[in-house]
């Protein structure tokens, strides 16, 4: 299962449909056919694109399976939504009835017939036939045939929308006639239960990207949107940022230390448990600077709070990167006692050379002693501070000796009695799973599907998050 963004609690117009139907739904009159099996979504999303369009009346919603009072239910929002000028006096609770045309008991012909007045008697009106199927069965194959031709031709004569419904993914009857085929799936991916929306077809519209992972997560579809690695590039030569609202959690209520991701904090019980060794593994096409994107809002709630961060060894990340994703969010560079960098000496750019503790050669015999040291400096400067450290391994030869179990496990008692939260950041590999799978306290592991980004807390039952 997947859920909505990490850091984001409300759902945005434009990124609940795809960008390519969005496009085709937004034309003055089509005839849009959405497939699927059973509990795919198909209400929920012929509902979302009322909603998208802010299409609050001038709509007809002809349910052939549950009664209108029972969409209202399901879809709380609704009595919210739809315009309240269309209530009539005969209705009760509230709910407005006078758009949702229930035709659960209709034959064939009073079926059309409902449709035809609305399309003669209302002005451009957008219809939602949900299902189709249901009234096709009534009828023979060529007596279907030209009913299908009979409703295209009125959706176009009345500069209609026309939105069909079926159940049935193999039926392709309706195929030629539509302008736009949308198909809604549920797929398994590593036992994670995905759903995806196939856009099969959209007359009069380019389709860059043929599926879309969805949610329906509060009675909304929701599409997921795709990756791209350019938004999270800085320009580390920038002087100015663009400022970000951030608001900061608090860092430690005597149990945990919170991530500043109010979601994963909830699937973690409250946050990591002080002392915490945690794995955050990224799949092969997720870039260092995604990674960092992810991890600054983590250092952002530590440096935010006066609370010291010591990466070492970092590999992955050049020292310019750290320091300027913690620019973005801070507004202004770090303080110099609250970022320290292990690095080599060789290696220090002047720009950052004040948050760097440099070490001359990192091999096995020294790699524990530079790193006490380092650690150990770093709380001295900073008394009664919580210290995050970040160790990025798996991608540089001079890190190399922290993939190494009987490494790990040397140092760490060390770590877990003087830093309160570690993060060793990884890309999937064999080497990894054999070093640190039986070490870490938390498992998070960063992964594109179906190209978008996700974040799964593995070892647990919590679902995708979008990131």
């Amino acid at each position: 299962m997947v859920k909505p963004t990490i850091n984001e609690s409300h759902l945005k117009k434009s990124a609940i449909i795809p960008s390519e139907l969005m496009q085709f739904i937004k034309h003055n009159t089509y005839s849009l056919l959405i497939k699927g099996y059973a509990g795919t979504g198909k209400t929920t999303l012929s509902l979302t694109i009322l909603r998208v369009l802010n299409i609050k009346s001038n709509f007809f919603y002809i349910s052939t399976r549950i009664s209108p009072r029972q969409i209202f239910i399901y879809y709380p929002w609704l009595s919210k939504f739809v315009d309240g000028s269309t209530i009539s006096k005969s209705m009760e609770n509230g709910y407005d009835l006078s758009s949702f045309e229930d035709a659960r008991l209709d034959e064939p012909e009073s079926f059309f017939e409902r449709i035809t007045n609305q399309l003669m008697d209302v002005k451009a009106p957008i219809i939602v036939i949900d299902s189709w199927d249901a009234i096709a069965s009534f009828m023979d194959k060529e007596a279907r045939l030209n009913n299908e031709r009979v409703l295209q031709t009125w959706r176009e004569r009345a500069g209609a929308k026309l939105i069909f419904i079926s159940e049935d993914p193999t039926d392709r009857t309706l195929d030629f006639l539509v302008d736009g085929i949308v198909e809604l799936k549920q797929i398994f991916y590593d036992n994670i239960r995905i759903r995806e929306i196939l856009l099969s077809k959209l007359r009069g519209v380019r389709i860059n990207r043929p599926s879309y992972i969805y949610t329906l997560n509060n009675a909304i579809f929701r599409s997921c949107n795709p990756f791209q690695p350019t938004k999270f590039i800085i320009n580390t030569n920038s002087k100015i940022f663009k400022k970000r609202q951030e608001k900061l959690a608090p860092l430690y209520n005597g149990s945990y230390i919170t991530s500043g991701y109010l979601k994963l904090d909830a699937e973690l019980g409250g946050g990591f448990q002080k002392g915490s060794i945690v794995l955050v593994e990224t799949d092969a096409d997720v870039n260092v600077r995604t990674t960092m994107s992810f991890l600054a809002k983590i250092m952002y709630n530590f440096v935010g709070t006066c609370n010291p961060i010591l990466f070492g060894p970092i590999g992955i990340f050049e020292p310019a990167t750290v320091v300027a994703y913690l620019k973005s969010y801070l507004h202004a560079k770090p303080k110099n006692q609250l970022v320290k960098i292990l690095w080599p000496m060789n290696r220090v750019e002047h720009s950052v050379s004040e948050y760097i503790i440099p070490y001359q050669k990192w091999n096995s015999k020294r790699r524990f002693e530079y790193f006490q040291h380092a650690v150990l400096k770093v709380k001295e400067e900073n008394p009664n501070k919580l210290l995050l450290n970040i160790t990025g391994i798996g991608t540089n030869q001079k890190v190399k000796n922290f993939e190494k179990k009987d490494h790990i496990q040397e140092i760490l008692p060390f770590i877990r009695e003087n830093v309160d939260l570690s993060l060793f950041v990884a890309q999937r590999s064999e080497n990894t799973q054999e070093s640190l799978y039986d070490v870490y306290d938390n498992h998070i592991r960063l992964r594109i599907i179906n190209g978008s980004l996700f974040l799964q807390l593995l070892g647990t039952d919590s679902p995708l998050y979008e990131i």
